[in-house]
């Protein structure tokens, strides 16, 4: 399977069926039992990958809840930038962007499962990725929310995503659809 640049791709298939595992695997959170995964000529979980690509889970657990919002962001978005201002640039053009500034201050353990969401979505987005691995992406969000997201996909034309979903909506957004774990 390749996806190139610009190019948008539904996996599509039962629970079970191995989408989210994929996806893992293409990130590099998880060794594939067969074959090799490259992210722009690199090996799957190389910094070299894990630097060209954006994730975000559909069950997200991976933010410190204590922190803000805003302060999760900016702890990851040093490790994509150089400088601190650069960082915190990204943040704010993307709270912008998002329309995330009510959820940004909110402690992450006082915020809802669509507002988590949109702040793994958020984060998936911090450095430009070259691609972008979305894992249910509109499930627990509201119909603005959800358009805000394929929105700003949409405005990166050169972004590769690949989606796992069983939305119809989701798989319309997309121009090619691979069934993951049908015969």
């Amino acid at each position: 399977m390749t996806v190139e640049r610009g190019e948008r791709m539904a996996l599509v298939g039962p629970n079970g069926s191995g989408k989210t595992t994929i996806l893992r695997c293409i990130a590099g959170t998880l060794t594939p039992s067969g074959g090799t995964v490259r992210i722009g000529g690199h090996r799957a979980g190389s910094m070299q990958a894990r630097r060209l690509v954006g994730f975000s889970m559909s069950q997200e657990r991976s933010f410190y809840l204590r922190l803000s919002g805003r302060a999760n962001l900016l702890l990851f978005a040093t490790l994509r930038h150089d400088t601190v201002t650069a960082a915190r640039k990204n943040v704010e053009a993307l709270e912008e962007e998002l329309e995330l500034r009510e959820i940004a201050p909110e402690r992450v353990d006082r915020c809802s499962t669509g507002m988590v969401q949109q702040l793994a979505f958020a984060r998936s987005l911090l450095g430009e990725p070259e691609a972008l691995l979305l894992d249910e992406p509109t499930r627990s969000l509201d119909k603005d929310a959800a358009g805000r997201l394929w929105a700003a996909v949409e405005r990166r034309e050169r972004l590769a995503v690949l989606v796992a979903t069983h939305l119809d909506q989701d798989v319309a957004r997309c121009g090619r659809r691979l069934d993951v774990g049908t015969t």
